[in-house]
């Protein structure tokens, strides 16, 4: 497992949404990072397309992006807490 946020080993991954995207915890607990696989992969494959603390609006982007989001990436998306890294 790697520490690197941008790695295909990164340790903290909630879900792959579809082959191309993915969330991830990041590696300071404060927020969700919404991120999409790099055409060619390289040395760090994955790109962040948005940052997000609350659940309801990384639903919102996530349902947004791909043709087909796997159904049981939904469930485990609509089962993370309302607000992630402490307080408001």
């Amino acid at each position: 497992m790697s520490n690197q946020e941008t790695s295909d080993h990164y340790a903290r991954v909630v879900v792959r949404l579809c082959p191309r995207h993915r969330v991830i915890v990041c590696k300071d607990n404060i927020q969700w990072i919404l991120q999409r696989r790099k055409n060619g992969g390289g040395e760090w494959p994955w790109r962040a397309l948005g940052y997000f603390r609350t659940r309801d609006a990384l639903i919102r982007l996530s349902a947004s992006l791909c043709s087909r989001v796997d159904p049981s990436a939904m469930v485990a998306l609509s089962a993370l807490p309302e607000l992630i890294g402490g307080a408001k």
